[in-house]
């Protein structure tokens, strides 16, 4: 029996190997796919945060730019973009970030407890448009007119 003396590798061995570096590489790209889609969607999440956060500071600034104060009551009031009572206000309750548009509802009440501390309760809530990202943030207004 003649020894070989050539050295390599078998085609069976290439096959195998290249299938083996596939399925590693399938997986990786899998996991980079995962990882975009997840910070995609925390980075959305944290845009609506922060527009719920700034919306509900700029209202405690300028809480008449968003609603009026005459309209308050203890039934919970709901105000869009489509139906905000002041002028110009549609800009207010809609932006546009990162090719994105959000949405912003705010909801004011007052109950009597609140009514004696002048205060209005508002809600705001941001959610990104045709999606189901959204946020919420709770917060007082000082009532201006009640010492009028």
């Amino acid at each position: 029996m003649r020894k070989s003396t050539q050295k390599g590798f078998t085609l069976v061995e290439v096959l195998a190997s290249i299938v083996i570096i596939s399925v590693i590489l399938l997986g990786v790209a899998q996991l980079m796919l995962f990882t975009n889609k997840t910070a995609v969607s925390n980075n959305s999440k944290l845009v609506t945060t922060h527009l719920a956060k700034a919306t509900m500071e700029r209202i405690k600034i300028e809480p008449d730019t968003y609603f009026s104060f005459s309209n308050v009551s203890t039934e919970k009031k709901e105000y869009t973009k489509n139906n905000c009572q002041v002028e110009n206000c549609e800009e207010l309750y809609e932006f546009y970030v990162n090719d994105q548009t959000y949405d912003v509802t705010v909801q004011v009440s007052q109950n009597d407890e609140e009514k004696e501390l002048d205060l209005i309760n508002v809600f705001v809530t941001v959610q990104q448009a045709n999606k189901n990202t959204k946020s919420s943030v709770e917060g007082y207004v000082v009532d201006e007119t009640s010492n009028e």
